[in-house]
Parts: structure tokens; C-alpha cells; sequence
């Protein structure tokens, strides 16, 4: 284990590394928007330096002497680099470049927040291997589901256009509505069963899971599981899509982030409290 002191130093080192990367993934793919190229060498080549940089981060501002600390910001830091990773990999078969120009900024602001702002949160050394499967899920979860509610967003935002007949190169380099929507769903399918891992390894793994301690992010988490199953019931029996399931789509993800941040951050933050 390396120093305290040791430590931050590499980490804010390596850091600026992926801040960096992260923001000439941002100007490569800018500057081919603009000019309507494709050349993703420069892109995809600056977004693996970050990812790299960013994981090293985090491994080392998570792993403390006296155990893992996942305090609110290095958790955002970590669910921030897990969707920047999913997107990263499916852009490979798919033209989604362009949400890098959203998710290279987030992804800059929550590595330096996870550095240089502090929560009360205090590192533990005494996860179970099922308390740290239902953490990794957690993660998984909330991540997968940020981008399905990201992609809603941006699949309303382009069904705007269409119908005010509309159009500009972002929408060009999109791959059809159609398509968008079909993964959309997988990955809302793909959430609900992590989502579901996520309660049934909190009953089984954590002390008073709806107890006073835990009780809201229980019943947050609980809520969102329901409005989700509902919505891909919806989906599967009455053909639900557009604006019906955009409400019921982003009402899950709300209850999903508060569940995750609200009380997370209430705590650690406002109150200085864990």
C-alpha cells in the first residue's frame, strides 16, 4: 500500500492525465461534428488514455489504509468512468461518438470533485463478499440505467426535431430512432435484473437492509424497481413507447438517484455526517 502522502500525489498526477485526454476526446470529436468527418482514430485513442487514467484514479483513492472508501464523489467518479466504459465499447459497433461530447465533461468534473472535495464518509475495511457484490451492483445498476435515461432524453429530443422537420449534423451521425429505441429497452432489461440483484443481495447480505439506517435508499430502490417492471410490462403487453414511456422511464431513474445520491449526499455533504 502505498503512503498517504505518495498517494495523492500520483493520483492528482494521473489524474490531470485523463482530464486531459478527456478533454481532446472532447475537441477531436467537436472539431469531426463540425467539419462532418469521421476520423475517430484521435477520439478513440484520447478516450482510451482517459479511461486507463481515470480506472488507476480510482483504484487509488478508493483503496485507503484502513479500508475502501466510497464516499459520494468517488462513487460518482466510479459510476461516471463505468458508463463513459459502456459507451466507449459500443461505439465500436455503433455511431455513438457523439455522446461523448456529453459524457467526456461529466466524466472531467466527477474525477476531480472524487479529488479535491471532501465527504465524512469513512473508509471500511470489513466489506463481506456479499456486502461488496451488492456495492458492485449498485454501481452497475445505477450506471446502465443513467445512460438508458440519457438516451431517452436524446431520443425525445431528436423526435422533436423530426416532427418540426428539423435536422443538423448531430442527427445525421445518429443511428436510426428506431434502433436507439430498441436498446434503449435492452438496457432497461438489462437494469431491472441488476436493479433486482441489488435488493435481493441487500436482504440477504445487509444488516437491517430496511431498517432506519438504510430504510430510504431501501424503499427509493424499491420504488424505482417497481416503476420500471411496470414500464417494460407496459412495453411487452401495451406497446408502450414515446412520451409514455419517456415519464415512466425518467420517474424510475429519479427514484434510482435518489436512492443512490439523495440521502448519500444530504449526509455527507450537507450534514458532514456519514
Amino acid at each position: 500500500m502505498l503512503s498517504t502522502s505518495l498517494s495523492t500525489i500520483l493520483s492528482t498526477m494521473i489524474s490531470l492525465v485523463a482530464a486531459i485526454s478527456y478533454a481532446l476526446g472532447f475537441f477531436f470529436q467537436r472539431q469531426n461534428l463540425i467539419s462532418d468527418l469521421q476520423d475517430r482514430r484521435k477520439v478513440l485513442t484520447s478516450a482510451t488514455v482517459a479511461v486507463i487514467a481515470h480506472l488507476a484514479v480510482i483504484l487509488l483513492i478508493t483503496r485507503q489504509p484502513d479500508g475502501l472508501d466510497f464516499g459520494f464523489f468517488k462513487v460518482a467518479s466510479l459510476i461516471s468512468w463505468v458508463i463513459v466504459v459502456a459507451v466507449f465499447m459500443s461505439s465500436w459497433k455503433k455511431p455513438l461518438d457523439n455522446l461523448f461530447l456529453y459524457l467526456f465533461p461529466l466524466a472531467i468534473a466527477c474525477l476531480l470533485a472524487s479529488l479535491f472535495i471532501t465527504s465524512s464518509y469513512e473508509p471500511q475495511g470489513d466489506y463481506t463478499p456479499g456486502v461488496a457484490l451488492h456495492i458492485l451492483l449498485g454501481i452497475l445498476s445505477v450506471s446502465v440505467i443513467t445512460i438508458a435515461a440519457f438516451q431517452t432524453v436524446l431520443i425525445s429530443f431528436l423526435n422533436r426535431l423530426l416532427k418540426e422537420k428539423k435536422s443538423f449534423t448531430l442527427v445525421r451521425h445518429l443511428p436510426p430512432l428506431e434502433t436507439m429505441e430498441a436498446l434503449l429497452f435492452e438496457m432497461l432489461w438489462f437494469g431491472l435484473l441488476l436493479l433486482t440483484g441489488v435488493l435481493l443481495t441487500g436482504v440477504l447480505f445487509m444488516e437491517d437492509f430496511f431498517g432506519q439506517h438504510l430504510s430510504h435508499k431501501a424503499a427509493l430502490s424499491t420504488i424505482s424497481w417497481i416503476v420500471f417492471s411496470i414500464l417494460l410490462w407496459g412495453r411487452h403487453q401495451l406497446g408502450w413507447r414515446g412520451k409514455t414511456a419517456n415519464r415512466w422511464i425518467l420517474t424510475g431513474f429519479a427514484f434510482l438517484i435518489l436512492a443512490y445520491f439523495g440521502s448519500k449526499f444530504v449526509l455527507e455533504i450537507i450534514l458532514d455526517r456519514v
